[in-house]
């Protein structure tokens, strides 16, 4: 049970890494937030970790992008993040699903797209205690 950032800084880099990764994209790239958790429950965490840890995310849609270029957002995206920490966890299927972690803080982003040629970027916090330590057991 390591201590870890707060939730506030979580948040912060949260919206850090959303305004950052935009300027892979080209500029008349309008970014609707269509969800927002600034403390949502990690009580199933996938590593394994102690309950009462939240996390901060985002989802955003991306509007006002051509559908037909759809991969070349992708490959923009791509190289962002492996310019900027990132590793690829997942790209398949190919210009549909892109998913990396960034590997000194193990913040997340996801890049989606569906039939319609609707984008939308989601960026996650790692577990994180709300205070930055652990809390005592209940």
């Amino acid at each position: 049970m390591q201590p870890t950032i707060t939730i506030d800084e979580a948040n912060r880099r949260v919206e850090q890494y959303s305004t950052q990764v935009r300027e892979a994209l080209p500029a008349e790239a309008v970014y609707e937030l269509s969800a927002y958790e600034d403390r949502g429950d990690c009580s199933d965490p996938t590593d394994r970790g102690p309950k009462n840890r939240v996390v901060a995310s985002r989802t955003y849609q991306i509007q006002g992008l051509p559908a037909a270029n759809v991969p070349s957002y992708f490959g923009a995206v791509r190289t962002w993040w492996q310019d900027h920490g990132f590793r690829i966890l997942d790209d398949n299927p190919p210009n549909e699903f892109l998913w990396g972690e960034n590997t000194a803080d193990g913040f997340q982003m996801t890049l989606k797209s569906n039939f319609k040629g609707e984008l939308f970027l989601i960026v996650s916090s790692p577990c994180v205690w709300p205070g930055g330590t652990p809390e005592p057991p209940t």
